[in-house]
Formats: structure tokens, sequence, C-alpha cells
């Protein structure tokens, strides 16, 4: 379940699709999830690949991005998310990836990362004063942070997930923060989650 520390201002009436950023090493389960269950409440995702369009994840299943990052422009896209896995250290030392998190932080835009990924929320300095939820070997490194134990946690638009077993959970989360609540209930009820 979310854990709401305050109340979320959802963007519902964007039309512009979420970003999902893919880097080499991103755990399958954390990237399929979450998109799968955005489109089926009708919310829009676009992949962007860091390097290439065809990005290997952390278990040798290889899928082809939408567009290159390098051809983002965060004006077009309503909120980013972050997939986790041995990427999220990329994800972290990369400026570009850092920067689009800062400007749609900026924007009040829903900043979601899952497992290790909350390290680049850390480092783009997104999440200071903010409960956050992550894989527990990365607890240590989100020092501006208050980490919680919940599967999901959304504290504003910082949407954050534990790990690859919380990813469908994870994806129900951002389709509430985005004012689908109902739909998710829904969702959830056919997908035998509840």
């Amino acid at each position: 379940m979310t854990t709401p520390t305050t109340e979320p201002t959802p963007e519902t009436a964007s039309t512009d699709p979420l970003l999902v950023i893919m880097c080499p090493g991103f755990e399958e389960m954390e990237f399929t999830a979450p998109v799968d269950i955005l489109r089926r409440l009708g919310i829009p995702v676009t992949t962007a690949g860091l390097q290439s369009r065809n990005v290997e994840g952390a278990h040798g299943i290889t899928m082809r991005a939408d567009m290159l990052l390098v051809d983002v422009d965060t004006a077009c896209f309503s909120g980013v998310i972050l997939p986790g896995g041995p990427a999220s250290w990329t994800l972290r030392d990369t400026p570009a990836v850092l920067k689009i998190v800062r400007e749609m932080n900026a924007a009040g835009k829903p900043v979601a990362a899952i497992c290790a990924a909350p390290l680049a929320l850390e480092a783009a300095g997104v999440i200071k004063g903010r409960r956050v939820t992550c894989y527990p070997s990365v607890q240590a490194d989100l020092a501006s942070a208050t980490v919680c134990q919940e599967p999901t946690c959304t504290d504003g638009n910082i949407i954050t997930g534990k790990g690859p077993c919380a990813a469908a959970e994870f994806g129900f989360a951002l389709g509430c923060y985005l004012g689908k609540t109902e739909e998710v209930a829904r969702l959830r009820r056919e997908m035998c989650r509840d």
C-alpha cells in the first residue's frame, strides 16, 4: 500500500507522457510492471535509452526504448520514472539524468524511483527531508531523507518503491498519484492483486 505523508497534488490534467529512463543494467521487473500498469490505466509512457535505444537489463533481457535520452525535452513530459537494479549507480552518476530529475521536481511533476534508483534522487538533491523507501542495501546512502520500510512511499511528488517485488505496487502508487484511484482499484481486481 502507498504511504502518503503529504497530500499529493496529481497532474491529472496533463496529457503529456511520463518519461521512463532506461539504462544498461536496469531491473527488468521494475521497468515492465510499472509501465504495463500505467498503460493499462491509460496513462501515456515514453521510454528513453541512456546510451542507445536497445538497452540490456540486469538479467540479459534487451528492450527497445522509444527514444534516446539526449533527445528528451523535459517540458514535453509530465514526470520521470527511474527503474533500479545495477543501473542505479549509472543513473546517480549521469549529469543529464540528475538535470531531468531536478527540472521535473522544480516543476512539481512526479519524480519516481524504485529499488536503488533513489540514489539518483539523493544525488539530485530532491529528497532532503522527504520520506522514501528503497532497496535495503542503499538506505544509508540516502542521508538527506527519512527511509521508511513500506513497499511504496509517496511524499508529495516523490514516489518510491522498495524493490522488484514492489514493482506492481509502485505502478499502482503512480496511478493513484495521477488521479486514477478508482481505475487502480478495478485493475487490482482484474490482475488478482486483492
